[in-house]
């Protein structure tokens, strides 16, 4: 009996991966990723045991590769993405850099990424403190005032990406996900109808919940993403599950990353993620320059030369009150490229910006700002 229950086991885990690799070859499922062992993702040299969440494990090299780049991480003795150390000997003009996967220089060669391309245009030393792996302006804010915050500069540069800005830090959108228990900040109703707190998921859960989880998450889970095409099809049956117990809730809260997120109109997705951003000039109010750098989607473009404006939506008119309030500098990245152009600046396999698209960011903040 036991014998026949374990070679049946064996044959539906056979047949779920033979379905998955198939479905994975035609681009059958909403992920079609590779196994690890054949693409590194880097995901290595990630960690989400700080207080803000998502980072990197210190002095630490990793590689990433998939069907359009390969590059190689390597992390500094805090687990910045930069070639030196950081110290209180920094030159105290620095710039600290924040932002998630662009800012960190998702998929690129490291003397490429915006940071280095600054860094040799103005002469001055670029402080890395750009995440990916769901990072937003919560967690930005986070990470400035528990850690950037100590080294010496005298100048911010914050990445605004509101394809998952809107959406990373908050906790209407993740209470519904099967991995709400990663160990990151969320910004929750406060007692105000405009303020927000910060809510940590794990906080109320159980010693034993907490390590099922933690074996689920840094065990089980790498184990299929590593190994099998099988974690495609589980990743895509979380997708449509989600989808479905999403499908009665409050529809006035965007649950889906929208496509085009310049024209976003979740009233409270902008006030919370707003409500952080403005936590973050309050706090470098001091620093002689701030920068706001936001970048849009193709999707975003395509409509805006369709002939749509986002420049009366909520979210832009809270950004332009917010960057005027603190006398920061706003450079929106829509209006200085085209569709076209933005397709050139991206990776054919990813939404991420390839080589070039660092090197014209670069060239438009350091002509904007410092020539």
């Amino acid at each position: 009996m036991l014998k026949k229950i374990f070679i049946s086991i064996i044959f539906t885990i056979f047949l779920l991966e033979f379905f998955s690799f198939i479905a994975t070859k035609f681009n059958l499922l909403i992920v079609n990723n590779d196994p690890d062992y054949i693409h590194s993702y880097g995901n290595k040299w990630r960690t989400e045991e700080t207080k803000w969440g998502s980072w990197h494990k210190s002095n630490f090299e990793d590689v990433h590769t998939t069907k359009c780049f390969k590059t190689s991480y390597k992390s500094n003795n805090i687990g910045a993405r930069d070639n030196i150390d950081y110290s209180d000997e920094l030159p105290s003009n620095s710039i600290v850099l924040l932002g998630d996967s662009l800012a960190e220089g998702f998929g690129v060669d490291y003397d490429k990424i915006f940071p280095q391309q600054l860094e040799k245009k103005i002469n001055r030393k670029v402080l890395n403190f750009g995440s990916a792996a769901h990072f937003g302006p919560l967690q930005a804010k986070i990470l400035y005032e528990n850690l950037a915050s100590n080294y010496p500069h005298n100048e911010i540069i914050f990445f605004f990406t509101p394809w998952n800005d809107f959406l990373d830090n908050n906790w209407e959108y993740w209470k519904l996900k099967v991995r709400k228990f990663r160990n990151r900040p969320y910004f929750i109703k406060g007692t105000g109808p405009d303020e927000f707190d910060v809510f940590y998921p794990q906080t109320s859960d159980n010693y034993v919940i907490l390590k099922i989880k933690e074996l689920i998450f840094h065990s089980i889970q790498p184990f299929f993403l590593k190994y099998t095409y099988t974690a495609n099809t589980l990743r895509t049956l979380n997708a449509v599950y989600f989808k479905f117990i999403t499908r009665n809730v409050d529809k006035n809260i965007n649950y889906y990353k929208p496509t085009s997120p310049y024209f976003i109109e979740d009233n409270y997705a902008v006030k919370g993620t707003m409500n952080s951003i403005k936590n973050i000039l309050r706090l470098t109010s001091k620093m002689e320059k701030r920068t706001i750098l936001i970048i849009p989607t193709l999707n975003d473009l395509k409509m805006i030369e369709n002939g749509e404006n986002y420049k009366n939506l909520l979210w832009y008119k809270m950004m332009i009150d917010l960057t005027e309030k603190y006398s920061a500098k706003l450079i929106d990245l829509a209006d200085h490229v085209s569709f076209k152009d933005y397709e050139k600046m991206i990776f054919e396999c990813d939404d991420h910006w390839n080589s070039n698209g660092h090197s014209f960011v670069a060239s438009l903040v350091f002509e904007t700002i410092y020539n």
